[in-house]
């Protein structure tokens, strides 16, 4: 069977036909698992969404700052990992619950596909953990050997074919999600199995996609963060903060959804419409 190549016009396309479909349903589950969660991250943790809250002095070596940065983050997520990996699960589920609603094997109402994004995350957290255990094995046991043996400069310079390696681990791994929510994927290792055989020959592509999307949404939020903050810097500091994460929420809400969107349309243009069946030879 001829391996499909990916069409990154036709997959915004059908990404966006995606959301129109299903722009209610799709505001609901991403204002209840997207939005939420992180206007809740920005008024009772706001020095994980904004930065440390003390900023270092201006006679401070650049080493001496940035260490101080790294310590004021681990403080933080030390003080509220379980309000942090709470959120975080949160968001999980409404991801894999927002990818069976769009199914289109499936009709499945808002209800159905909540109780399978929820079934869909332990397997998801799983495939996840094994996908960051290649990820390291393949970056981290590398540096220390490098390390062990050769000058800090050369193990930077070894760190950049190696982050290369992590990157693409990344994207053959990306469509772990839609293959354990749409195909029922249950084992983590099918699903890893899965999303390579279905990036073979579109890992370049893929990459690209994502890489032009991530782009123009930081371009995109990075303009609009900027006007609105300097309009909410007219008020009193508490409202600007609060204006601030509101903001920020709805921005990280539409970028999340969009992701999942787009993923979603990766999947079911690579999948085909045999997708399904082809599933079928990896349990």
């Amino acid at each position: 069977m001829a391996q499909i190549k990916l069409d990154m016009g036709k997959a915004w396309t059908s990404a966006i036909g995606l959301v129109g479909q299903n722009k209610d349903t799709i505001t609901a589950i991403a204002g209840l698992f997207y939005f939420l969660p992180n206007f809740a991250m920005s008024l009772f943790v706001p020095e994980i969404i904004n930065g440390p809250s003390q900023q270092p002095d201006p006679g401070m070596s650049p080493d001496a700052a940035g260490q101080m940065m790294i310590d004021q983050m681990v403080q933080a997520y030390a003080r509220y990992w379980p309000f942090v990996l709470g959120l975080t699960l949160l968001q999980f589920i409404g991801s894999l619950s927002l990818l069976a609603l769009i199914n289109d094997r499936e009709n499945l109402t808002v209800r159905e596909a909540l109780g399978r994004g929820l079934r869909s995350t332990p397997p998801y957290l799983a495939a996840l953990l094994l996908s960051a255990l290649a990820a390291g094995i393949a970056l981290g046991l590398p540096l220390a050997l490098i390390g062990a043996v050769a000058p800090p400069a050369v193990a930077g310079l070894a760190a950049i074919p190696l982050l290369a390696i992590t990157f693409y681990l990344m994207i053959k791994f990306s469509l772990i999600s839609p293959v354990i929510v749409m195909e029922g994927a249950v084992n983590p290792m099918t699903a890893l199995s899965r999303s390579w055989h279905l990036t073979k020959g579109n890992s370049v592509r893929i990459a690209i996609f994502l890489v032009l999307l991530l782009v123009t949404a930081l371009i995109i939020t990075g303009l609009t963060s900027a006007i609105l903050a300097l309009i909410l810097s007219l008020f009193q500091q508490s409202i600007a903060d609060i204006g601030n994460g509101l903001v920020a929420s709805i921005i990280n809400s539409i970028i999340a959804t969009l992701f999942v969107v787009v993923i979603a349309a990766v999947y079911r243009q690579l999948a085909g419409p045999s997708g399904a069946r082809l599933a079928d030879t990896f349990e």
